[in-house]
């Protein structure tokens, strides 16, 4: 089964639900940048509210450019992402079994946006024990759009079968499987969990560093229990 998604920046939990369902990712990165968009942005709890972590990214006059293209502005962005982090959750139970590594991959001061996301999604994914396997639709020089180019990276993959979100349902029309092949299209949906978080109400799709600050090692056991193939 493989899956495709975009790099995302520091994903909520129900992503690493999906990754664990499925034996490889395709990272979609040869598609059109969309500023302001998960690709550059997450939450994270800061005192009791919903609070963004953003990077800078240069995007003046590129419209049209690819995820993989995009590249990261290192003014004083990620300093304030990582005293936010520090000032969110320095108290939290688990902080300090993860953090360092965290922030020597924030400190790395990769060029491209995608390599940032791709080497925390990868750390995260360590971290939990999943066995996914990556790989990149920028592999594979397509000239498709939308869905024609993720059936397209599912036929090229003999995969039998390809998970995606339910919100894909409404503009893959509800196909059970992908056009002139035998490949299953199955849609999942993830509900959120609750589990302990710092102090005030619990805040519901915030970034995986809520989760794995607050609960450690048990993250994963809480990741599995809200996931659902529809």
């Amino acid at each position: 089964m493989i899956g495709i998604s975009q790099p995302t920046f520091m994903p909520w939990i129900g992503y690493f639900a999906f990754l664990d369902k499925i034996d490889k990712l395709i990272f979609l990165d040869d598609v059109q940048f969309d500023k302001r968009s998960w690709q550059q942005r997450n939450y994270i709890k800061l005192n009791k509210e919903k609070s963004l972590l953003t990077i800078s990214v240069k995007s003046k006059g590129k419209f049209d450019q690819k995820i993989s293209d995009v590249e990261i502005i290192y003014d004083k962005n990620l300093d304030l992402i990582k005293k936010k982090i520090f000032f969110a959750y320095n108290k939290a139970k688990y902080y300090k079994n993860y953090n360092n590594e965290i922030f020597d991959i924030l400190d790395k001061k990769y060029t491209y946006l995608s390599e940032l996301n791709i080497e925390l999604i990868k750390h995260f994914t360590r971290i939990l024990n999943l066995n996914t396997d990556f790989d990149y639709s920028s592999n594979y020089s397509l000239n498709f759009k939308k869905e024609n180019l993720i059936f397209e990276l599912c036929k090229k993959n003999n995969c039998k079968e390809y998970l995606s979100t339910l919100g894909s349902k409404q503009y893959l029309e509800s196909l059970n499987t992908i056009p002139e092949t035998n490949i299953k299209i199955l849609y999942f949906d993830y509900k959120d969990t609750i589990y302990n978080q710092l102090s005030g109400n619990f805040i519901s799709k915030l970034s995986i560093l809520d989760l794995l600050f607050n609960e450690g090692s048990n993250s994963i056991n809480i990741i599995r229990q809200g996931f659902r193939i529809i």
